[in-house]
């Protein structure tokens, strides 16, 4: 298993939930809080809203903080207004594109065939597609046949991918009090990795999202490679707790 070789990963993504200001004092917080880490342990990335990119990519450009976009377009550039180019974003610095989010999916309607044109305009641009996957049941069976359809949608016609995050975020365990049971995520991304490396796909990492927070890495560090964290960590110092923990459990792994 390849990407078992890489590095613990952790990013956040802040949605549309703060402004400007909460936004730019969050990344401060963090970056202070979190100026001590080796950049040999982790690779960190936030993905704050489109507008304040250029701010964050600015107030992060000495930190191990690495800056993404929540979405992007399938195309380039052209005739596609409030779109948003991944090659502009590159062209400013940004290294990562959160792609086919359950909300992109389900609020905007983009299909696999969508999703998979983004991977490839982000592959393109050099930015790192952090690709969600998630069922909607919470039945296994359904679950499994949901998610392995989304990886091979997603991913089947890639040519040439650099990198690729997968965020393994099942629907119904989003924006709730608990995130689903390690048994179940256990059991999830195992499929994913078995999926992936039967493609062939080479280089990849593998997320939990849908309500992580402290305490859970260490029930899955066997299968993950790291956290996608959402509103529980929109308390900065929770967050940087959050990150020296899953630092000292996969240290404790290897």
């Amino acid at each position: 298993m390849a990407s078992r070789a890489g590095k613990l990963l952790v990013g956040v993504n802040l949605k549309m939930y703060m402004d400007r200001e909460q936004t730019l004092s969050w990344l401060d917080a963090a970056v202070t809080g979190l100026g001590s880490i080796n950049s040999d342990d982790v690779e960190l990335f936030l993905l704050p809203s489109a507008p304040l990119i250029s701010d964050c990519i600015e107030r992060t450009s000495a930190s191990l903080l690495a800056i993404g976009a929540q979405n992007i377009s399938a195309h380039d550039s052209g005739a596609f207004t409030g779109e948003i180019s991944p090659q502009l974003l590159a062209q400013m610095g940004c290294e990562y594109a959160l792609i086919g989010h359950h909300e992109r999916r389900t609020l905007f309607g983009e299909s696999n065939d969508v999703i998979s044109q983004k991977i490839a305009a982000g592959n393109r641009n050099n930015l790192i597609p952090i690709v969600c996957i998630g069922e909607i049941s919470k039945e296994d069976k359904s679950a499994a046949v949901e998610v392995k359809t989304q990886i091979r949608s997603a991913v089947k016609e890639q040519k040439n991918l650099k990198k690729l995050v997968i965020a393994y975020e099942p629907t119904w365990a989003i924006g709730v009090d608990q995130p689903a049971s390690a048994e179940h995520i256990n059991k999830m991304c195992s499929l994913i990795r078995t999926e992936l490396e039967d493609m062939n796909i080479q280089n990849f990492r593998i997320l939990y999202g849908g309500s992580a927070g402290e305490g859970l890495f260490e029930l899955i560090s066997q299968t993950c490679d790291g956290l996608f964290l959402g509103r529980r960590s929109h308390n900065p110092q929770t967050y940087i707790s959050i990150v020296q923990e899953c630092i000292s459990i996969k240290a404790a792994n290897l």
